[in-house]
């Protein structure tokens, strides 16, 4: 029952953040606490930050409109802007005479390029779905990297794809760094 939570625990890291999961494992061979067999371990790993990803692609449309509502919140209550101009006010005994020109505009929302979005487009244009998905697990975590691929790219099982094969990469790199630096040290904790 306990290898079970301990298998459950490595999913839940994984889906979070990539990184903690192997490192977990390294651990837990390190100091013996737990014998984790390192195949159910990168299945532990994988599930996870698959896990992960899916719910991100799922949830990613429905995360920009509460992002976007509480940033506006934000920017109510907390973001004061200096107003440039006093209210406009009149002073004279003459009759006023006030003539408006109606214009049409079209309320077409600008996209915003704050240094933030140059820098994702840049790495987009750079290295494409491939290399972010590359990143991901290593550079940024599972849901970021996630969340941004699918503001950059709309097709579902792509995303899916590439993901599984970046994570599954990562995984097994990593658990076999780690099981090759116990195996390396197990000798020397025998001499002593």
């Amino acid at each position: 029952m306990r290898t079970l939570i301990n298998y459950l625990l490595l999913v839940a890291i994984s889906s979070v953040k990539f990184l903690g999961g192997p490192i977990v494992y390294w651990r837990t061979q390190k100091y013996g606490e737990i014998n984790l067999d390192f195949w159910m371990t990168n299945i532990s790993i994988i599930a996870g930050g698959m896990l992960g990803v899916s719910i991100i692609i799922y949830l990613s449309e429905h995360i920009i409109p509460v992002y976007r509502k509480i940033k506006k919140i934000f920017q109510k209550y907390f973001y004061n802007k200096k107003q440039i101009f006093a209210n406009l006010t009149v002073d004279t005994d003459q009759p006023l005479e006030v003539h408006y020109e109606y214009v049409e505009r079209k309320n077409e929302k600008r996209k915003t390029f704050t240094p933030r979005n140059r820098r994702i487009i840049k790495l987009w244009k750079k290295f494409g779905l491939i290399g972010i998905a590359a990143l991901t697990p290593v550079l940024f975590s599972i849901p970021i990297g996630t969340f941004i691929i699918t503001r950059l790219e709309h097709n579902d099982k792509k995303i899916l794809l590439y993901m599984f094969i970046s994570i599954t990469a990562w995984s097994f790199l990593l658990t076999g760094i780690f099981e090759l630096y116990h195996l390396r040290s197990i000798p020397e904790i025998i001499s002593e």
